[in-house]
């Protein structure tokens, strides 16, 4: 058992101590926070939502990136201050994989359509707990505060949409704003 432990871990060393040529030039780091509406088998419902993700930007492009992340959003009344007892506040929670297209209108200004795959958490309900995939799309008008090789801040509104295709057919969308900086 000892030897096949050792085995792995020289495995694996000899893996990370390897020089090899990088397949991401960079990684960017990211979180929005938006209003928007949830939905499943219900009603929709006013909702708040915040986003977290990662960006790759691939070595055979400038311009596009892979965006991995997570989106929370649970209902408004939930972060309003009024009695809990015996409330349920319906959210969904979903994890994303999307590609991204930066376009550049001029030196401060540029766009972000993107889209991509979901795995998404149907809570609308407190009976409801449906893990369910889906497509979501995404649209950001944002203002780069960056430096020529993109180190910095970047702003932006936008959009997000997602809709799942099995069991619940739960869909969110949320309007955001999002901070970007450069690993």
């Amino acid at each position: 058992m000892k030897t096949r432990i050792s085995i792995a871990v020289i495995i694996v060393y000899l893996f990370l101590s390897t020089n090899s040529n990088a397949q991401i030039k960079s990684v960017n780091v990211g979180a929005s926070i938006g209003l928007g509406e949830i939905k499943g088998n219900s009603p929709s419902v006013t909702s708040l939502g915040t986003s977290i993700y990662l960006d790759f930007q691939p070595w055979f492009s400038n311009d596009l990136t892979l965006r991995t992340g997570f989106i929370y959003a649970q209902k408004l009344e939930r972060f309003l201050p009024e009695s809990r007892i015996l409330r349920y506040y319906p959210f969904i929670r979903s994890y994303y994989l999307k590609g991204v297209l930066r376009v550049d209108l001029n030196d401060l200004f540029y766009i972000e359509p993107g889209a991509g795959l979901i795995y998404l958490n149907d809570r609308t309900f407190g009976d409801i707990n449906e893990w369910e995939p889906g497509a979501s799309f995404n649209f950001l008008y944002g203002i780069d505060f960056s430096d020529s090789e993109r180190r910095g801040i970047h702003l932006g509104i936008g959009l997000d949409y997602g809709i799942t295709f099995m069991k619940t057919s739960a869909s969110y969308y949320l309007i955001y704003i999002q901070i970007q900086k450069k690993l």
